[in-house]
């Protein structure tokens, strides 16, 4: 009798030792779970996201390999590349999240400060070596625009009909075919000079300066500002960015747009960020923009 009371006990404290480790071990998992959800919580909360809807019935979809959408949005660089094939045709638009940290070590994102997003609709022959090597090759499909961060998540659109922005492009690139097919004149690199005056805002310790072209975006933080003013004649901060023609979507063309942004707490207000465009003009000299 004693050892059946002995095995009794036995089977019973197995089953209390048995249960007490599932509890544990199910707790230990709510725990670690909780703490993953609330750290994705808190990281998605210190997003700012601009929702970009494209009008997908003025994308040339049949010939397009994917689109590039990219921006440069509170001092940071935002892209993505949408392939073609990972759309529903029978959709009408496209919508496209692009996110950036709301704050970073140059600005805290506030309303209005200024952003830009550009789209590319690029086809098969965009990215060919023939049209690297060719000087005539026309203008890549694209549109552009520009807004003001308004909240968050804060929305833009691209390829609306009513757009002009390529048109604009295509028009002064056949305007200087004489010019593009001038070989004397005809360099492998587009220089951009990006302009910050700051004559209102001589207080400015830190910025970024950024350009962008053809889906491509260069740019500098200018850690002590004040040394580098003191140092010119000016109240004006500029950069010269270098773009290699061949980028990876096409070549570079006279005509094509590109944008400027100048970023920093100390512009604000009016904007902690400012954003310019303009069109390439020539590839012998420097392409200049003011951004602010």
């Amino acid at each position: 009798m004693v050892e059946k009371g002995y095995i009794k006990c036995l089977y019973i404290f197995i089953a209390i030792t048995f249960a007490v480790s599932i509890l544990y071990v199910s707790s230990s998992y709510e725990s670690v779970f909780a703490q993953k959800n609330d750290k994705e919580d808190k990281e998605d909360k210190d997003k700012l996201i601009v929702k970009v809807s494209i009008d997908l019935e003025n994308v040339d979809i049949e010939n397009t390999k994917f689109i590039r959408v990219i921006g440069f949005i509170n001092g940071e660089e935002a892209k993505q590349d949408i392939p073609i094939s990972s759309l529903d045709k029978s959709d009408d638009n496209l919508d496209v999240e692009l996110t950036v940290n709301e704050e970073n070590e140059i600005v805290e994102a506030d309303t209005p400060d200024e952003f830009f997003v550009c789209g590319y609709q690029i086809g098969k022959g965009d990215v060919s070596k023939e049209s690297k090597t060719t000087t005539t090759t026309p203008i890549t499909k694209f549109d552009c625009n520009e807004g003001d961060i308004l909240g968050n998540p804060t929305k833009i659109s691209l390829f609306k009909s009513g757009s002009q922005v390529y048109s604009k492009s295509q028009e002064f690139y056949q305007a200087n075919l004489n010019t593009v097919n001038n070989d004397t004149t005809n360099s492998d690199t587009v220089k951009i000079k990006i302009l910050a005056p700051l004559a209102d805002k001589k207080d400015t310790e830190k910025l970024v300066i950024a350009a962008m072209i053809k889906g491509q975006i260069q740019s500098e933080v200018i850690e002590d500002v004040q040394t580098e003013l003191d140092k010119s004649d000016s109240n004006t901060i500029s950069r010269t960015f270098t773009f290699d023609r061949n980028t990876d979507i096409g070549k570079i063309q006279i005509g094509d747009r590109y944008h400027a942004c100048v970023a920093s707490n100390d512009l604000s207000p009016p904007e902690g960020q400012e954003c310019e465009k303009r069109l390439v003009k020539n590839f012998d000299n420097v392409n200049s923009l003011p951004a602010r």
